[in-house]
């Protein structure tokens, strides 16, 4: 309290510092991923009280079950260039021939990928019954995985030239408002529901991409075959940590839906976007701080090291709170995003408090450090470890527990990731010395 106190009286002594965080180039990334971020966590979570009522329980958990459908296809189609191509971009932002190379190869790449996963995702709704009676929102929801595809945001994040086209993404996500007001009115209008939530992704996508040539103009560059599977193979240690991720990340809402109902992956999911809701507070700082970390870590070890501690330090002690107050107040806030009818949702809320804490934790081991040290290898390692776990537990605590048996596995891996990371970099980064 003596040092609030102090920092109170005296603002001369940290406002200046402040002021200059936030108007550096680290820092107006920061600000315009939180726009970004903020708006994909916390739109969807702010008409989830709505949607929730109006479409009931059934209604919500097609679409929900239909999104988690369409997360694997979004896994697919990214590859891993979240970080690949990110991490080339800031390497290569001053030669314009290869950030040519980078940005169209790229996007040749993912290009090819959503074809790859359209054919596979059609195939799945023919073979399936299950997926047959969703096949109408599923269709829908695939217009956000075209917006992914489209989206940019690697290009303009490793040029760490983030807020024209945070402003971009913003707008997009705000038209999502009204038309869900007025179009939305019961669970006879599940797709209008689904494009409501589907169209801004393909709009923000594709506005982006055209702003390119304006914010950040590239030279045009032909792909190559040669260039894509060179690219796909840059990605591919990425790819098999996103596709392990996304083993219990999006497979535990589809697995709860096919085993214990729509209803059930409903309470799932709204517990789970109020938990990844806490964590998109903080996810921008880590993501805007990547290409900053990959310069340092390639420049001097040292100041790589201290770079980490003074962001990780700030944002673990803010993830432990914010942990603790979805535990304490999981009922309050269910019944403000849901009410009465969802109670079920707040054991689930409860167990998946800690999440925010455990993904910022995983976070920044995983994306600040291993990924720039190199581990990229024992990371896909670690995030298939987790992934195995994860189907092995899920089935059984889902056909006990339902919901909760969902929350309980995802908790446990997300858990489990932050030590098995913790004791590879410890030794990567602090080899012991053998004496002679």
């Amino acid at each position: 309290m003596i040092v609030l106190r102090n920092a109170l009286r005296r603002p001369s002594a940290w406002l200046p510092p402040l002021r200059a965080a936030l108007v550096s180039k680290l820092g107006g990334n920061i600000i315009s991923l939180y726009a970004t971020q903020g708006l994909n966590y916390l739109l969807p979570l702010a008409l989830a009280p709505y949607l929730l009522r109006v479409l009931g329980p059934r209604g919500y958990g097609g679409i929900a079950f239909a999104q988690s459908l369409m997360a694997y296809a979004v896994v697919l189609t990214d590859f891993g260039f979240a970080f690949s191509a990110t991490r080339a971009v800031a390497l290569a932002r001053d030669d314009p021939n290869r950030l040519a190379r980078i940005f169209w190869t790229t996007l040749a790449a993912k290009g090819v990928l959503l074809l790859v996963a359209s054919t596979i995702i059609l195939a799945a709704v023919l073979l399936f019954p299950t997926l047959r009676e969703h096949a109408a929102v599923i269709g829908v929801c695939g217009m956000a995985v075209v917006g992914a595809v489209l989206l940019p945001q690697w290009y303009f994040q490793g040029l760490e030239r983030m807020r024209a086209m945070a402003w971009i993404q913003a707008w997009s996500k705000l038209l999502i408002l009204a038309p869900a007001f007025v179009l939305v009115r019961s669970e006879a209008d599940e797709l209008l529901a689904a494009a409501v939530l589907s169209v801004p992704a393909l709009l923000g996508g594709l506005s982006c991409l055209l702003s390119v040539r304006y914010l950040a103009p590239i030279r045009f560059y032909r792909p190559s075959w040669s260039d894509i599977t060179g690219a796909l193979t840059g990605g591919r240690d990425f790819f098999v940590s996103n596709v392990a991720t996304s083993s219990y990340v999006t497979s535990n809402a589809f697995i709860v839906g096919l085993i214990s109902g729509d209803r059930a992956v409903a309470l799932y999911s709204l517990a789970n976007k109020a938990a990844l809701a806490a964590f998109g507070c903080l996810s921008p700082v880590v993501q805007a701080s990547f290409p900053r970390a990959s310069l340092l870590f390639g420049r001097s070890l040292e100041d790589a090291r201290s770079f980490v501690r003074r962001i990780s330090v700030p944002l673990v002690v803010l993830a432990a709170l914010i942990s603790i107050v979805l535990l304490l107040f999981a009922g309050p806030i269910v019944r403000l995003l849901a009410g009465p009818q969802y109670g079920g949702a707040v054991p689930v809320l409860r167990i998946l408090a800690l999440l925010p804490l455990a993904l910022t934790a995983g976070t920044l081991l995983a994306q600040i450090v291993m990924i720039n040290l190199g581990l990229t290898r024992s990371l896909s390692r670690i995030y298939v470890s987790m992934g195995l776990l994860n189907l092995v537990m899920l089935p059984l605590l889902a056909s006990r527990l339902g919901a909760s048996g969902g929350a309980i596995s995802l908790l446990s891996v997300e858990t489990l990731g932050p030590v098995l990371m913790a004791g590879v970099i410890r030794r990567a980064w602090f080899p012991q010395v053998n004496p002679a």
